[in-house]
């Protein structure tokens, strides 16, 4: 399967606006690109991130496809479909994400959360990536206390068994401290994998797009 598996060190850290970003940048160079949030909760009405991930890679399949699972509670999947007797068929999903990429030249998927955030009742988004064969981008915020999460998502995606593409440092708010001068040289350090790109603090995803040609080579 050809594409990436972008994932977070945690919950808020810009994921999404970095999938949109890099979606854009493959375009600018032809691609034909497709996305999948293959669920998402918190969703009351249409599910918002699948929503900006679609808009960015102008995909045009439909949003049930991109996202087949819209849950109401901002809980982890498993627990989110648990209270709402819903039943994630994995190897569904898995299925659906393999069709897709046979389809266009590079497929994005975007985790919730972290690697280890429950799927379903014994599977995680580690398994996932790993059932899908996909390679991974770890996004985390530029701020104090992402060294240890950085690292700690690098040793489980290598004890499942994962490739990592590397990692991307996102401002998701204005707000910085000392310790975004040193991260990156650190993190790279540490963990043997590089920060492929750092990025500012902004809006749009496509105003960032051009520091993102490294991530996808």
């Amino acid at each position: 399967m050809r594409g990436l598996f972008v994932t977070g060190t945690d919950t808020g850290v810009g994921k999404t606006f970095v999938a949109c970003a890099l979606a854009h940048a493959l375009r600018s160079r032809g691609a034909r690109v497709a996305v999948a949030k293959p669920v998402e909760t918190g969703v009351e009405g249409e599910p918002e991130d699948a929503c900006r991930l679609r808009a960015a890679a102008a995909d045009p399949a439909p949003l049930a496809e991109i996202c087949p699972y819209r849950l109401r509670a901002p809980l982890a999947p498993a627990v989110a479909a648990r209270l709402e007797g819903v039943t994630i068929d994995v190897d569904g999903i898995v299925a659906l994400l393999r069709r897709r990429a046979a389809e266009v030249d590079v497929l994005l998927v975007e985790g919730a959360g972290g690697l280890l955030v429950p799927l379903a009742d014994h599977a995680t988004f580690a398994d996932l990536a790993a059932w899908c064969a996909l390679p991974l981008l770890i996004v985390g915020a530029n701020r104090l206390g992402t060294i240890n999460h950085c690292a700690l998502t690098a040793r489980v995606a290598a004890g499942a068994g994962l490739a990592v593409r590397g990692f991307v440092l996102s401002q998701p708010s204005h707000e910085t401290d000392r310790s975004g001068a040193t991260n990156a040289e650190t993190i790279a350090a540490l963990t043997g994998l590089p920060v492929l790109a750092i990025l500012p603090h902004c809006t749009a995803p496509e105003d960032v797009a051009a520091l993102l040609a490294d991530v996808w080579v």
